[in-house]
Order: structure tokens, then C-alpha cells, then sequence
């Protein structure tokens, strides 16, 4: 038996037992914790949120109200090639869909947009302080390169952030 069956069997037993489920990857990758999640889904679980805990990510699944109780059997994963974690060409969108949604909340927890600036600021103002040795005017450069290449990711970060919480949104109509 190889590792995605394990981890698939694992997941079976788990929503056979509770009418809750935690999922965790110490990767922290989105992308296995959403194929899971799928499954879980075609199971009669529905995603909550998702966090970090350190390195790794949890995501968290509860049971509708109308699902099947009985334990499902580990050899029907629908939407999935036999053997892995990869989905089949035609769930590919709705796995998409779960990894957006599970990257979102875990990026709700991150530090917010005006912390991580004066962190890096405050990074970037050492380093320069370090070149001081090399002059003011070494300094200065240094000072003002580090962090428009710290900036830069920042702001890459928040346009990241932006398209897939448009993904979600547009995935999701909001009810109401």
C-alpha cells in the first residue's frame, strides 16, 4: 500500500468514526489537504476553515446533516486516479476550488499588510546599519535596495491574496 492510499484510508476511518474531521499536513501544502478534502466531500463532509499550527496546516470537516452514516469503503474514491492524490481531468476544477478556499483561510491568519511592512522596514533599516562601515551614501542605497525588493514580494503577496479571494468569490455566490 503506498502513502496516498495510507493517507486515504486514514481519512475513510476518521469520517467513519466522527461526525467531524481533522486533516493536517506538515508540508503545509494546500494542494494534498484540498484532494482530501474533495473526498471527504463526496463523503458527505463539508469544509469549515483551515489554520496553521506551526508548519502545518489543518483543515477542519464536519458531516451534513443529510450524509450517509454508514462507513464508506475505502476502495470508492471518486474523481481521483487509482493509487495517488492526483484528480481526474474532470474534478480537477472543484479541487482547485477546495485549494483556493483552504489557502485563503490560512492566509487570514497571517501577520496583516502594515505589521509585515514595518517588519521588513525595520530589516531593511538593519542591513543598513550593518553596510554602515562602507559609507552613508553605501548605506543609503542599501537601505532603499533591500526594501523595494522587500516591498516587491509584499506586494506580490497582496495581489496573490487578491486573485484568490476573486476565485472564491466567483466560485461561491454569496447567499443572501
Amino acid at each position: 500500500m503506498n502513502r496516498a492510499e495510507r493517507r486515504i484510508r486514514a481519512l475513510l476511518r476518521q469520517l467513519a468514526e466522527r461526525d467531524f474531521a481533522v486533516l493536517s499536513d506538515l508540508g503545509g501544502s494546500p494542494r494534498r489537504l484540498a484532494i482530501l478534502a474533495y473526498v471527504a466531500d463526496q463523503h458527505g463532509f463539508r469544509y469549515v476553515e483551515a489554520h496553521r499550527v506551526g508548519r502545518a496546516l489543518q483543515i477542519h470537516l464536519v458531516r451534513t446533516e443529510h450524509a450517509d452514516t454508514r462507513p464508506p469503503d475505502s476502495a470508492s474514491v471518486p474523481g481521483l486516479r487509482p493509487g495517488t492524490l492526483r484528480p481526474l481531468p474532470e474534478t480537477a476544477p472543484a479541487v482547485r476550488l477546495f485549494r483556493d478556499r483552504i489557502e485563503l483561510d490560512a492566509m487570514a491568519d497571517d501577520l496583516s499588510v502594515r505589521s509585515r511592512a514595518a517588519i521588513v522596514t525595520g530589516g531593511s533599516a538593519f542591513i543598513s546599519l550593518c553596510c554602515l562601515a562602507a559609507g552613508w551614501q553605501a548605506t543609503l542605497v542599501c537601505f532603499f535596495g533591500v526594501d523595494a525588493v522587500f516591498m516587491g514580494f509584499l506586494c506580490l503577496d497582496v495581489v496573490r491574496r487578491r486573485r484568490i479571494a476573486r476565485r472564491v468569490q466567483a466560485a461561491v455566490p454569496m447567499s443572501g
